[in-house]
Formats: C-alpha cells, sequence, structure tokens
C-alpha cells in the first residue's frame, strides 16, 4: 500500500513539477491592423440601400399581391389556365434610382403561362418605388390559386 501511495506521489510529482516546456505549434490567430487600407479610397457609403428603402419595396411588393392575383383570374377567365390552378411565380427585379422597376423577369414559374408572366410583369412594373441611391435587385415570389 504504501509503495503504491509513494508511486503516486512521484508519478503526480513528475507531471506537475516540472517546468512546462514551450509549445513550438504555431497558431492561426490573425491580427487585423484597424489602420490598413485596401489602397481603395473610394466612399462607397452614400451608394448602400438602407435596410428601411428595402423593406419599403418588400412591402409595395406586398400591397400588389390582389392586384397580382387579378392576373390569374384573367388568365383562368380567358382559359388560357384551367380552373383550380395553382403555383408560384418568382420574380427578378432591378429598380433604377428613380424609383422604377426597370427590368422585371420571370425566374421561375410553376404554372408555365405567357399570359400570366405577361401580365404580372406589367403590375409589377406599374409599382412606384422609392428613390434609391443606387440600383437595387431583388426576387420575389408570388403565390397563386385559382378557386373553382
Amino acid at each position: 500500500m504504501k509503495r503504491a501511495l509513494l508511486f503516486l506521489v512521484v508519478l503526480g510529482a513528475g507531471c506537475g513539477g516540472s517546468k512546462k516546456s514551450e509549445d513550438t505549434t504555431t497558431s492561426d490567430v490573425t491580427t487585423i491592423d484597424p489602420n490598413a487600407t485596401s489602397g481603395d479610397t473610394t466612399d462607397r457609403s452614400g451608394s448602400m440601400i438602407p435596410p428601411e428603402k428595402m423593406d419599403e419595396i418588400t412591402r409595395l411588393l406586398d400591397r400588389k399581391r390582389p392586384t397580382v392575383s387579378r392576373c390569374l383570374t384573367m388568365v383562368v377567365d380567358n382559359q388560357a389556365l384551367p380552373k383550380g390552378s395553382r403555383g408560384k411565380m418568382t420574380l427578378g427585379i432591378t429598380i433604377s434610382p428613380n424609383g422604377k422597376a426597370s427590368s422585371v423577369k420571370v425566374i421561375k414559374d410553376s404554372l408555365d403561362s405567357k399570359p400570366l408572366e405577361d401580365c404580372v410583369i406589367g403590375k409589377v412594373q406599374e409599382i412606384e418605388f422609392p428613390q434609391l441611391p443606387s440600383q437595387y435587385e431583388t426576387t420575389y415570389a408570388y403565390a397563386f390559386e385559382a378557386i373553382q
């Protein structure tokens, strides 16, 4: 018993009592120099789209939903799509600094209806978006369901 206790004491002293050796591994710590520059001194902060403007654009597109849904009604009434049609259309929208949709493109249309696409694009182009500091590109999706 004494030998086992003595062995543990010696083992403990051998592990904790000696000076730690220096760690020779390198660490991946990155130091950031707050005074460093990329060489480009152009201030682009004035051309960034403020979050409030992005939210306003989304709200305007949301408000257009009832008008856009009438596009499906019109297409079904013209028998270009069957009653009970349902689907989703995703648009790619580019808004110019003057607040006009300079480009509206259908990225995806599960109903695959050219008359519906043309109507929806026309309705989105009618929206008066806010004035922006620079061109803004976004996507937006409308869901459709024609009641039978």
